[in-house]
């Protein structure tokens, strides 16, 4: 039996489908290859290696919905899950916005996604990679005499999509990885400090010098941490305690979340609910950012959202089912693989950085406290209340002081957005989710 191509794969697919009385058909088609190694002590510790292509099919019949998936590309074998998914479709309710997409734009210019120099690396080329990071956080600090580990990975993809109204669409994309997790010592005191760095291009990677020194940097700064006594007192997130704050406020930016009233900014379109200095942007078309993308997983193609415009809560995300359902434009906000369903989520979700430099935030703040690392998961973005464990220095008259651990912050989530006083500039994209540091007012810091 002849190998088909992904093209003729996806076009069979379609075509059984809507002889066998599918009133509209999705093919999604899927190839990732995946390496990383690991790297402790200057040995390899581990590599990890996958391939996988994968096929999802989504038919609509009489306003009902079936989906399946497989990974067996043989042509009989697609025929008969299509088969499959159609009467399927016919055991589930109708509703009325289940329908497809029917949105066609034009091609968009190139968003420079793919690294022909990421496809090739091998794993020999990452150990390399891995061993530098590792040996420059030893190089960095002479307390720093152990890692948990230093990584570098590589992985390239192809999606390819058609469905009833978008007869072929397709791209690659590439992204690559440096990162190490330095242990320092003092005495029987450890602790340990990491710096990682993803991106869609190599060059664009900091290098293994900066990773290195930067973990090794963060670990030195956490020995001798101490609890502080609860207090109520300003807090300032550095960007990459900033980026996970931001992360965790995505389910209840969810048009989905919204609808099902499962998010605490239900309700509130077109009102204050952040300061002025907040704007929240979600960009699929950033240049060779970490989520970019032509289209979303329904063929949607790719826009910038202003999701939340200097503190106005101005659109939530969405997918074509939640967009027919609140009766808006689609964002483009279709996150899926082969083998799931479309659902909401980020495309490059950022906060626009601000006009303050992290230390003059920090010489403003007469006592408080500089969050660096943050751990756990501490939001309920239902109800809105927030507490997460956190380290990082304490600041005392505008002076970074003593390192402070096993404390918790706290507050409400609204409150929290409308009391940021001020924004840094410090805005880098090392992974999907970016923000700058930020300097909430006021929280509970619960402490000894």
């Amino acid at each position: 039996m002849a190998t088909l191509t992904p093209r003729e794969i996806l076009d069979r697919v379609r075509d059984v489908a809507q002889r066998s009385g599918a009133a509209e058909a999705e093919a999604y088609l899927e190839i990732v290859n995946f390496t990383e190694a690991r790297v402790r002590q200057g040995e390899v510790e581990s590599l990890y290696q996958s391939a996988v292509q994968g096929l999802g099919v989504r038919v609509f019949v009489d306003r009902k919905v079936g989906f399946s998936y497989t990974t067996d590309l043989r042509q009989n074998v697609m025929d008969e899950l299509v088969r499959r998914t159609i009467a399927l479709a016919g055991q589930n309710a109708p509703r009325d916005e289940n329908r497809l997409p029917d949105e066609q734009l034009p091609a968009l210019a190139d968003l420079e996604i793919y690294d022909a120099s990421v496809a090739a690396m091998r794993a020999p080329d990452l150990i390399s990679l891995a061993r530098k990071c590792e040996d420059q956080a030893f190089a960095a600090d002479k307390r720093v005499q152990a890692t948990r580990h230093a990584q570098a990975g590589a992985a390239s993809g192809e999606v390819h999509f058609t469905n009833t109204f978008v007869p072929y669409q397709t791209y690659r994309t590439t992204a690559c990885w440096l990162g190490v997790t330095a242990i320092a010592s003092d005495g029987t005191l450890k602790r340990e400090g990491g710096f990682d760095d993803r991106r869609r291009i190599f060059l664009d990677l900091n290098t293994p010098e900066w990773i290195g020194r930067k973990a090794a940097e963060r670990a030195a700064a956490r020995l001798g941490g101490r609890s502080v006594a609860t207090t109520q007192a300003p807090v300032i997130f550095e960007a990459d305690a900033a980026s996970s704050f931001l992360a965790g406020l995505l389910p209840a930016l969810s048009a989905a979340n919204v609808i099902e009233q499962r998010s605490f900014l239900a309700g509130k379109p077109n009102r204050q609910v952040a300061s002025p200095l907040v704007t929240i942007v979600d960009d699929g078309l950033l240049r060779r950012g970490l989520a970019t993308r032509p289209f979303d997983g329904e063929g949607v193609q790719q826009r910038r959202t202003v999701v939340i415009e200097r503190g106005m809560m101005v659109k939530f995300l969405h997918t074509a089912t939640t967009a027919r359902r609140m009766n808006v434009r689609l964002t483009g906000n279709a996150t899926r693989s082969y083998d799931s369903l479309p659902a909401v989520g980020a495309t490059n979700l950022y906060l626009q950085a601000g006009a303050t430099p992290l230390d003059k935030m920090v010489a403003e703040t007469p006592r408080g406290l500089l969050v660096t690392d943050v751990a756990g998961f501490g939001f309920d973005t239902v109800s809105g209340e927030y507490s997460q464990q956190v380290s990082g220095r304490w600041i005392e008259k505008g002076v970074l002081g003593a390192a402070v651990e096993g404390v918790t912050v706290a507050g409400r989530l609204d409150e929290m957005l409308l009391g940021i006083d001020a924004v840094g500039k410090d805005l880098e994209y090392r992974s999907a989710i970016s923000a700058p540091s930020i300097r909430f007012r006021q929280l509970t810091v619960a402490g000894s």
